[in-house]
């Protein structure tokens, strides 16, 4: 739902509903019920009152409100946050968010909790106010270090005194029990334990069984790179590189994550254009994989798409970069469009990855649409010179939740190996600098553009320039 200023969560309506779904499987699963695990997206919440009432709304995750928030910080402070939290100083994250509500709400009856959306599902079910590490790790308020809420970041914000945060504990640990006071089916159920299981993106991760030499890639209207180490990688290199750190469901390990905000949005901006039906656009796709897979489509002869058609990301985030196509002459056709834009997205890719320390990478886990896709993933292959898993599940933060729970909790997924094809590689390394010569070459003329518009109307650098895809 919305207000005079963004979006928010109607949470009244989604706890509604949520303990309407919990009725019917009490009655459904009398007494076999064990556990209800949550997970959910990061950075949405609300503040609570010392009596445990709720304050003020739920902002979205994705709401520009307190942009201002973040802009007008300088380049030591955005260091400082990154140096304390692993996260690039963005509207998205719960502090600035924290900000916009104390000077929007009449709140002056000090502290103030924060809870997270799953945090606050667990308190209205139990009566305890908890959250999880990999939660707490998207609030840009934890000390990523040492594993703490940190009072330097209050104090940049100035929220020093103004708010506090819940003890933190592990993935799927149990928060308490059900409460007797939602109603009788409840009261017949208050054995069922609650779990926090964690952020979304990390529980959907656990359940693939991530591990330190895999990177996990998924794809959807955009896509995301995924890693998990034992230990803090380089602060300085990946403040450059604007990725974003966190702790995974396993606390013992830390995430290291990218967006890039182009997709699978790319492939309906096709079809839009041509107007074409989906059985359309996977006949195109299968065409091309043939001619593809027969060697008939020579890169170097292709056009190069950087596909920007919703800002950049890592390692250059802008949310005000464009997309562009080069090498379009008369005899260029549709198809040689939709190949264009499959191969900019392989080469965002293969950008982005380089980002990470990929030589301890030997294999890339694939989940969501990219599996139905055989040209995707094999130019994914190519692109990276990596084995891809194309891991065919639904519902992998589901059992991501049971896993973070059970740990001895399993299943087999169905999946398929692709591997690369050493010509294709070659090619793809060949072409991939032509790619980057483009991309700097557009970044140039961008940022030659862009600060001179700055400069002549006096502004400021508007944050959507730095729009990061966090959930």
């Amino acid at each position: 739902m919305h207000d005079d200023y963004g979006t928010l969560f109607d949470f009244d309506t989604i706890y509604k509903r949520i303990i309407m779904i919990l009725e019917d499987y009490f009655l459904t699963f009398n007494q076999d019920i064990d556990s209800i695990n949550i997970s959910s997206v990061g950075e949405a919440g609300v503040l609570i009152d010392k009596t445990g009432k709720i304050v003020t709304p739920m902002i979205a995750w994705f709401d520009k409100r307190a942009e201002k928030y973040v802009t007008i910080l300088n380049e030591n402070q955005k260091e400082k946050i990154y140096n304390i939290t692993g996260l690039p100083a963005h509207s998205n994250y719960s502090i600035p968010k924290i900000s916009w509500l104390f000077d929007h709400y009449e709140l002056t009856n000090y502290p103030y909790t924060w809870l997270n959306l799953p945090d606050l599902l667990a308190y209205k079910l139990t009566g305890t106010v908890k959250t999880e590490f990999s939660m707490a790790s998207r609030t840009m308020a934890l000390d990523l270090k040492n594993k703490i809420w940190s009072e330097e970041i209050l104090d940049i914000f100035n929220l020093t005194g103004k708010v506090t945060f819940p003890d933190i504990q592990s993935s799927g640990e149990i928060v308490g029990y059900i409460t007797a006071n939602l109603g009788d089916l409840f009261k017949q159920n208050q054995n069922v334990t609650v779990r926090i299981a964690g952020h979304d993106h990390m529980v959907g991760a656990l359940s693939m069984n991530l591990s330190e030499n895999k990177m996990l890639n998924s794809t959807g209207t955009t896509e995301g790179l995924l890693t998990i180490n034992s230990h803090l990688v380089d602060f300085n290199k990946n403040f450059s590189n604007s990725l974003s750190m966190g702790i995974f469901t396993n606390s013992s390990y830390y995430t290291l994550f990218s967006s890039m905000p182009t997709g699978g949005n790319a492939f309906d901006w096709y079809k839009k254009l041509f107007n074409l039906s989906q059985e359309d656009f996977l006949k195109d796709c299968e065409i091309l994989n043939e001619e593809y897979l027969l060697g008939k489509r020579k890169l170097s002869e292709e056009l190069l798409f950087v596909p920007h058609l919703n800002g950049s990301g890592a390692p250059y985030k802008f949310g005000a970069s464009q997309a562009i196509f080069y090498g379009m002459k008369q005899t260029t056709e549709r198809r040689d469009i939709l190949f264009g834009v499959l191969l900019g997205l392989c080469m965002e890719m293969k950008l982005t990855a380089s980002c990470f320390n990929m030589q301890v990478i030997d294999c890339i886990l694939a989940i969501g649409p990219v599996i139905k896709n055989p040209l995707w993933l094999q130019m994914k292959a190519d692109a990276l010179n990596l084995n891809i898993e194309a891991v065919e599940v639904e519902e992998a933060v589901s059992f991501g939740a049971l896993k973070a729970a059970y740990a001895d909790f399993n299943r087999f997924c169905d999946y398929q190996i692709i591997k690369p094809i050493e010509q294709n590689v070659r090619e793809f390394n060949t072409q991939f600098l032509k790619y980057q010569d483009l991309y700097d070459y557009k970044k140039d003329i961008l940022e030659n553009n862009y600060l001179y518009k700055l400069k002549s109307k006096t502004q400021k650098l508007d944050n959507d320039c730095f729009v990061e895809e966090v959930s």
